[in-house]
């Protein structure tokens, strides 16, 4: 991958396409966002020579008590102390404001943002936070940082959540809890956008029943032989995607390095999705920097034009690749913002 300094060449087609397509990753944890003291490159220029127009940038609330493995497994290797997700969560805010305001970035805040960023070709940010269990049951605690810019919050992570169950510890709530629900409303209530990724397929049931506004699933992939899942994969079944579409929801295709060798590997999965639940209800969460040691399938965001030349080459059409580059999430935002 290159560094950010100059936009990869793409034929023609591709680049009379690329101003009318608002490239948005659903799913990021660019420019060590989820620990590191500092930015580990200018993320404002990688967007603006890539021609995208925003990334979902979060930090994961529980990293405190999480250990990744050799072999790429996330554990939980302790409960956190009182106040100490909700300590860690400020700080990365803090962290995501200092930069932003020295990159010069902006973020979406209400309807009609992104559109309007795009236009204006400012790299942006929405501003996301993955896993709600520094909130300890605290709902106060979401209006708080929805003054803060939060607008897109994701319920549940890896560390065991009083929301409801996640895909990768046993299954022991029932799905979602009533903590889980009211938090829905609460997000509803303010502006913000609802994602149940790392959530089970029971949770999104009773997720899909609750949210007034369309679910978002930011980043997976539907199995390829759901008769021979794992258990406690963060892969989806069929079903699963479909109960997420049918909310008028949105299922971002992750960039798993040991799942994709190439971005037409990752590229070729986008259509099978899209084929599975519609054009509508697919789009890009790459989960960027969120493998550990091993970069995302696609993980510079200077080079999207050669997403979207893949995409092209693969046999979408312009109107499709506008909604699943980043279309469908625009939709999805601006549903999701209070009037």
């Amino acid at each position: 991958m290159g560094k950010g300094a100059d936009a990869p060449r793409v034929d023609a087609e591709t680049t009379e396409l690329l101003d009318s397509v608002i490239g948005i990753d659903m799913h990021s944890h660019a420019a060590g966002v989820n620990g590191r003291p500092q930015p580990t490159y200018d993320l404002a220029a990688r967007l603006r020579t890539g021609g995208m127009t925003a990334i979902c940038l979060c930090h994961s609330s529980d990293v405190p008590v999480l250990r990744r493995e050799p072999d790429g497994t996330v554990l939980t290797v302790r409960n956190p102390k009182p106040g100490e997700l909700w300590a860690y969560t400020q700080s990365r805010l803090r962290w995501v404001d200092s930069m932003v305001q020295a990159q010069g970035m902006r973020r979406a805040l209400k309807r009609g943002d992104l559109e309007a960023l795009h236009v204006e070709r400012a790299p942006a940010i929405v501003q996301a936070i993955e896993g709600s269990q520094f909130l300890e049951g605290r709902l106060e605690r979401i209006e708080e940082l929805h003054a803060r810019g939060l607008r897109h919050l994701q319920l549940v992570h890896f560390y065991t959540s009083d929301m409801g169950d996640n895909q990768t510890e046993p299954a022991e709530q029932g799905g979602l809890t009533a903590l889980g629900r009211q938090t829905i409303q609460e997000c509803n209530r303010l502006g913000i956008v609802v994602d149940v990724a790392h959530a089970t397929q029971r949770f999104v049931e009773a997720a899909a029943k609750v949210s007034k506004t369309p679910l978002l699933l930011s980043h997976t992939a539907i199995a390829l032989r759901e008769d021979r899942m794992r258990p406690y994969t963060r892969l989806i079944t069929s079903v699963h995607a479909k109960l997420v579409a049918q909310t008028g929801g949105v299922v971002g295709i992750w960039g798993a390095p040991l799942r994709y060798k190439s971005i037409d590997d990752w590229v070729d999965d986008i259509a099978r999705a899209a084929h599975t639940i519609g054009v509508d209800h697919v789009g890009l969460g790459t989960d960027n920097s969120g493998f550990g040691a091993l970069p995302a399938v696609w993980d510079d965001y200077s080079t999207f034009p050669l997403v979207v030349q893949s995409m092209r080459h693969r046999g979408f059409s312009a109107q499709e690749i506008r909604k699943i580059a980043g279309g469908n999430y625009v939709r999805l935002f601006d549903q999701s913002m209070r009037a």
